[in-house]
């Protein structure tokens, strides 16, 4: 393959990567909770702890996160009445927006076929494992087509 088109393909696979990532996350923890139960929300870094940060979900309201070693954490108690799955939206000092999911319900024990303590996959996460599939059929078809009629 001629050097400018494996460039033109590496770019091209690493905005198609770049384009599927997920937007930036939060970390809430546990990420299955019950009503009444406290989790935590952490910032991993993300924010300016100077600045500060609050954390927002319908279920639990808004907390303030304060300094905790090297990022920002808060926790937050889930209502009564909190059920399903919820947004939370970290929005840091100076504007920026992370978020993440907090589940409401049974936390009872690993259901056989859920994994434990992994987290499901998301949209991003199936769109961009889909585009990077559809990128090396694509690619390997150029390939053997190619080879097919003798070129190199």
């Amino acid at each position: 393959m001629r050097p400018a088109r494996v460039f033109a393909t590496t770019v091209a696979a690493t905005a198609l990567v770049g384009l599927a990532a997920p937007a930036a996350m939060a970390s809430v923890d546990p990420h299955r909770a019950r009503p009444g139960q406290t989790v935590r929300i952490t910032d991993d870094k993300k924010c300016d702890s100077r600045r500060g940060a609050t954390a927002y979900s319908a279920a639990f309201g808004t907390t303030r996160l304060q300094p905790s070693g090297r990022q920002l954490a808060g926790t937050a108690k889930v209502l009564r009445d909190a059920k399903g799955k919820n947004k939370v939206i970290l929005r840091c000092g100076d504007g920026r927006k992370f978020y993440d999911w907090l589940t409401v319900g049974p936390t009872g024990g690993s259901r056989a076929g859920e994994g434990g303590t992994g987290q499901g996959l998301g949209n991003p996460e199936f769109v961009g494992g889909a585009a990077l599939v559809a990128l090396a059929a694509g690619g390997s078809a150029i390939v053997i087509r190619r080879r097919v009629k003798g070129q190199p």
